[in-house]
């Protein structure tokens, strides 16, 4: 996955620089110029995130065969895009090769992911419900405050840890994983901003989602499985298996694999020496690509660091 840094001093180079886009960006609003693009691109997937300081008009086309889905990173947001007004949270949704406008406020930062619309709409379907592949042609989704607090929870520490580590991102298994939690989360507020009722199941029903989930996990030890691979393999949507875990374990699913992950990391320096296995290594047998970040959650789970778990002599 190639992954740019970029700071720009001029409008039209910003429209320029973002790749795979048709566009055309005009300063509105007098003063220097300033503005931050981060991007990350493959085949198949492409996030950006753009930090501007000035309001600008975006006008263009968004990628053919490609569908895309952004949401701003800071609100109030004071906006239009698609001729619908924005005045705080809100998902703006994009279909292959549509004409778009945006026009933003004075200083703007947001993220936008694009996707082949297949397979969008397959994951759209599997983890939110057809109702929510319904929903995308309205273009401006918005969404309450409480259910946007996990953009800061969730995703900008994800964003920052893969813009300070870019070099994480060149392995096939960060990668997919990168790409995964990013996805799940804008998926998860796609749900939200539905309104779809969530269905009652079961107590005996949840704990066997979990169940099943576990398994599938235990399954894929060597590759880390991610809440989207869950909600494709079960077909669940990602709030039936959000609620699971809450009423099963009273924890997310994320919290979970990642504990069940850490508890695997753990069992490996317990049974083995210094010399025998670095911790850095094991922790990369389990997925942890992010060493600094691997050792804050440990720490969390487990009330120490990883330097600090008796090993084998």
């Amino acid at each position: 996955m190639d992954f740019m840094v970029s700071s720009l001093a001029d409008v039209h180079d910003h429209s320029l620089a973002v790749a795979g886009w048709e566009q055309i960006y005009r300063q509105m609003t007098p003063g220097r110029f300033e503005s931050r693009l981060v991007q990350a691109k493959s085949a198949e997937f492409q996030i950006f995130r753009e930090s501007t300081n000035r309001r600008i008009v975006q006008a263009g086309v968004s990628p053919a065969g490609f569908a895309s889905i952004a949401v701003p990173l800071s609100a109030p947001l004071a906006a239009t895009f698609q001729g619908h007004k924005i005045d705080d949270y809100a998902l703006m949704l994009l279909s292959p090769g549509e004409e778009f406008r945006f026009h933003t406020p004075e200083a703007m930062q947001y993220v936008g992911v694009s996707l082949p619309v297949d397979a969008m709409r397959e994951l759209v379907a599997a983890t939110v419900g057809e109702e929510g592949v319904r929903q995308w042609k309205r273009n401006v989704l918005p969404l309450s405050t409480e259910a946007a607090l996990v953009l800061q929870q969730r995703l900008v520490p994800l964003l920052d840890a893969a813009e300070s580590s870019p070099a994480a991102l060149r392995e096939p298994a960060p990668i997919k994983r990168f790409q995964d939690e990013v996805l799940s989360v804008l998926l998860g507020l796609l749900e939200s901003a539905t309104g779809a009722a969530d269905k009652d199941l079961t107590h005996a029903t949840y704990s066997d989602i979990v169940r099943r989930c576990e398994r599938i996990a235990s399954e894929t030890a060597l590759e880390p499985v991610t809440v989207l691979d869950l909600c494709r393999t079960l077909r669940c949507s990602r709030r039936t298996l959000q609620t699971s875990f809450q009423r099963v374990a009273n924890v997310t699913p994320v919290e979970y694999l990642r504990a069940l992950r850490l508890n695997a990391v753990r069992r490996l320096l317990r049974s083995t020496s210094a010399d025998e296995l670095l911790i850095g290594d094991a922790a990369a047998r389990h997925g942890f690509s992010h060493l600094s970040y691997f050792a804050r959650e440990y720490r969390e789970l487990f009330g120490e660091l990883p330097s600090q778990t008796r090993r084998l002599f």
